[in-house]
């Protein structure tokens, strides 16, 4: 009796539907990375180098559903405190103005279509001692010298040791 009673139990669950429960999301898909800062998908507000640190963290905050995983002042790159975001995002400031973004995982895309991970597209590079890079509208992105994909795109102020 009590087998039968868990089995109809169980088959009543198996017709209920199932409840979505949102996801937090992991990829940079809400903002647009450019050369002139930030673009949030589907506004016509933007997040421009400059804005106030304070400000720019929690609107990233608020649009990517999480907060930076760690907040670091480096005094080697000249007072640039870097936030990073698990999605491979990291916002550079100095003295509390939002200077630089760089993008740094699989999948994640700039404007004008530089993804990290892709092949880069047919242009001149410099060789220097990060590897080989190249610059389109203000965007840059680099090649490692051990592969053929891009590692790294990012534009405005950076913490790179070249």
């Amino acid at each position: 009796m009590r087998a039968a009673a868990l089995l109809l139990a169980l088959g009543l669950t198996a017709c209920m539907p199932m409840v979505e429960m949102p996801t937090v999301p992991t990829s940079f898909d809400r903002v647009t990375a450019d050369a002139e800062g930030l673009q949030p998908v589907g506004s016509d507000l933007r997040i421009d180098f400059g804005r106030a640190q304070e400000g720019v963290i929690e609107t990233v905050s608020r649009l990517l559903g999480s907060d930076p995983t760690d907040i670091t002042t480096s005094p080697d790159c000249g007072d640039v405190t870097a936030a990073y975001w698990r999605a491979g995002l990291t916002l550079n400031f100095v003295e509390g103005d939002f200077r630089g973004w760089v993008l740094t995982e699989p999948g994640l895309t700039a404007a004008g279509g530089l993804t990290v991970g892709d092949t880069p597209p047919p242009v001149t590079m410099a060789t220097t001692t990060l590897g080989r890079e190249f610059e389109i509208d203000g965007v840059w992105a680099l090649v490692e010298d051990t592969g053929p994909e891009i590692t790294t795109i990012w534009s405005g102020r950076t913490c790179f040791f070249r």
